[in-house]
């Protein structure tokens, strides 16, 4: 027997509970839906939970030795070979890094210009939060440096509480609920207000309400532009901007609360973002038809949209996704962007006008701009992270325009465990959709694959909120890869690889664009012989589980296993809820269906939840795995736990439709552990291999 079949072996477990079906008809636009299992939502119910409890077991009882196996490899790749050095960040005067210890995260800075070895001043050791469940969500400075601030948040909470610190008096100096300072949400998520708030009182009651947003699909954040000038108070939707600035230098107190300046009232469909450098505003905005975004000026004393000056306009096959000013003697703006879906990073001269293009060590990656505090320098960080690399941090230095590693981090290995990268490669093709739209395909694979029809392929995709399918690194590739798996990473509509049109062509009554894409590619990989449906899989993660979910009901015989972590499975019973957290902020995205009928139709045909019947005549299904997590406050747990009851109520064999509820998962994970995050992955690589690899 091979060691492929022995590890592949699994242990048998107890029929999982099939729940009641309790009629619930619910009338909308003329249609009658019968949401069967809608009784779920109420946490309460002693039913649910009887559900939600058992579900982890099962998962945890099958493929148990091939997930130690899964787990211990991807362990040995995240092993390097000698403690890399600190990545520091410089700023007013010190020289910020962090380390970490075996109690967590410790947060430190040593002052610039004291001699070779100066001391180094510890601001935050963070190990006291795991005792209490607690995690660090962001750090702060204020301006001067003089006071440190940190946001804690509990295991799979999105919100938390500010702390502060005095640097210069090394004294704790308050604490806050996150949401009283810098912006204030309500029940649903949503932030609505900026009051000020003083570290310095042991209460809030004397906060200056400076802004509140009326619109219930708008957001409202704070940031300040590089030249630390100005207070921005930018309320976005995901269709809209309206920003407004406020001096940064003035004192607010309730006496004198801080004037407004409008930089463009609301229009639908108008995004802009607003920075400063030199008396001069710098806004990125989508407007006069620039749909793939623009870069504008407009001075001081004249912000009107009449006055705007464009600085960068982009060609139709690339876009701007961030830009980044620096000091007025330097005249650098740096332009974070794509071309043809890929990266680029431009350097544009404010004096000359002319721009150069950064040689970035990848053609396949995905770039981030690094925290570039200072601001007169002529040299900017950034961070790359490709399928075969750990992310790594460069500087670039525009005057030399040369390309220096700051950290580089390989995979690693011991001995015959090594990952050789020269062995894979990344290539692209595309694939003609079902209206002609050649849908961009990034392929990882090894460079010696033959096209058979006996490759294991995992595809995966987002395809929504304009979000991109990048080809990063993902730990959980690796063991796939070595087992001769192709990773297919597949650019459909929704997303904003090739720009804003391509994320408008799927969304609202476009959506059904993104599942005929995915469709297609798995129809195109099937019938050009790198694979067959015995060997292909799918997985999704939240708007990307919506796209997985789709596919089962619409095409449950070109796969063979699938994996949904916490999916938006049931996104009409959602919608049609405006007291959910963020319902109201998503309507750009996907339509109102409580009083947009085609909107109603639209989601409903292609909602997993509500097409579960169409499986139930299905010749061949894939096996399922789905994820949930009962803190998750953007896809309720209740979504994948009412899909995985329709899905057990409706097939006559659902033995290999599994669910794992975690009670202590919010969206973005249960915690911070790198053992519990290798975990989960090893326990869907492990249920991928089972499937497909027997």
């Amino acid at each position: 027997m091979s060691i492929l079949h022995i590890l592949n072996i699994r242990v048998r477990t107890k029929t999982p509970p099939v729940p009641k079906a309790i009629t619930d008809i619910q009338a909308h636009h003329g249609h009658n839906r019968n949401d069967c299992f809608s009784w779920m939502e109420n946490i309460d119910n002693p039913a649910t939970f009887g559900i939600i409890y058992p579900s982890g077991k099962q998962v945890l009882s099958q493929n148990r030795f091939l997930q130690r196996i899964v787990q211990r490899e991807m362990k040995r790749r995240l092993q390097t070979r000698r403690q890399l050095p600190p990545l520091t960040t410089v700023a007013h005067g010190y020289e910020y890094f962090s380390t970490t210890s075996a109690y967590g995260m410790v947060y430190l800075r040593k002052p610039l210009g004291k001699g070779r070895d100066p001391p180094e001043e510890v601001l935050l050791h963070a190990g006291f939060l795991k005792a209490m469940n607690m995690s660090i969500r962001k750090i702060l400075m204020s301006p001067d440096h003089s006071i440190f601030a940190y946001n804690t948040e509990r295991e799979g909470m999105e919100y938390g509480e500010l702390h502060f610190k005095d640097l210069n008096y090394r004294r704790d100096i308050g604490r806050c609920i996150q949401f009283r300072v810098g912006q204030q949400q309500d029940s649903l998520l949503h932030s609505y207000q900026c009051p000020t708030a003083s570290t310095q009182r042991t209460t809030q009651e004397e906060d200056v309400l400076v802004f509140e947003e009326p619109d219930d699909s708008v957001f409202v954040d704070i940031t300040s532009t590089k030249d630390m000038k100005f207070v921005t108070i930018n309320s976005n939707s995901l269709s809209s901007s309206e920003v407004r600035v406020i001096d940064a230098t003035l004192n607010v107190t309730q006496q004198n609360k801080p004037l407004l300046r409008l930089i463009k009232p609301r229009v639908p469909q108008l995004e802009y973002y607003v920075d400063h450098h030199d008396s001069t505003f710098y806004i990125l905005t989508n407007a006069q038809k620039a749909t793939n975004f623009k870069l504008v000026k407009a001075p001081d004393e004249s912000v009107e949209h009449s006055e705007w000056e464009d600085v960068i306009t982009m060609n139709p096959t690339e876009k701007i996704e961030d830009v980044d000013i620096f000091q007025p003697f330097q005249n650098n703006i740096v332009i974070y962007g794509r071309r043809d879906g890929l990266p680029i990073i431009l350097c544009h001269d404010l004096s000359t006008k002319l721009t150069h293009q950064v040689d970035l060590p990848g053609r396949f990656c995905v770039v981030s701009p690094g925290t570039n505090l200072e601001f007169n320098t002529d040299t900017f960080r950034f961070s790359v992270s490709s399928p075969f690399a750990h992310e790594s941090t460069y500087e670039y230095d525009v005057e030399k325009r040369k390309l220096n590693p700051v950290r580089v981090a390989s995979i690693q290995g011991k001995y015959t465990t090594r990952f050789d990268k020269s062995k894979y490669t990344c290539t692209q093709i595309h694939v003609k959709s079902h209206d002609n739209q050649d849908i961009p395909v990034t392929l990882i694979h090894s460079k010696d694959y033959e096209k058979n029809s006996k490759n294991p392929v995992l595809m995966r995709s987002y395809g929504a909120y304009g979000v991109s399918t990048d080809p990063d690194f993902k730990i959980e590739h690796l063991p796939l890869l070595e087992r001769g798996w192709v990773i297919a990473l597949a650019h459909v509509r929704g997303g904003s690889e090739l720009g804003r049109p391509w994320y408008e062509q799927g969304k609202l009554k476009h959506k059904m664009n993104s599942f005929r894409d995915f469709i297609a590619v798995a129809e195109h990989l099937v019938k050009t012989k790198v694979t067959s449906p015995d060997h292909l899989a799918a997985i999704g993660t939240s708007a990307g589980g919506l796209l997985v979910g789709s596919v089962l009901h619409m095409r449950p015989d070109l796969f063979r296993a699938l994996v949904l972590r916490v999916p938006f499975v049931d996104p009409l019973s959602a919608m049609l809820n405006p007291d959910l957290p963020l319902t109201q902020v998503e309507y750009p995205e996907w339509g109102n269906p409580t009083k947009d009928k085609e909107a109603y139709e639209c989601i409903q045909a292609y909602s997993p939840y509500e097409n579960i019947k169409a499986l139930s005549n299905a010749t061949s299904l894939p096996a399922v795995f789905v994820t949930g997590g009962l803190k998750d406050q953007r896809v309720a747990y209740w979504q994948p736990l009412k899909f995985v009851a329709g899905l057990r109520h409706s097939l006559k064999e659902s033995k290999d439709v599994l669910l794992k509820m975690d009670l202590d998962r919010g969206h973005f994970g249960g915690g911070s552990e790198q053992d519990a995050r290798l975990s989960e992955a090893a326990e869907q690589v492990a249920f991928l291999i089972s499937h497909v690899q027997k």
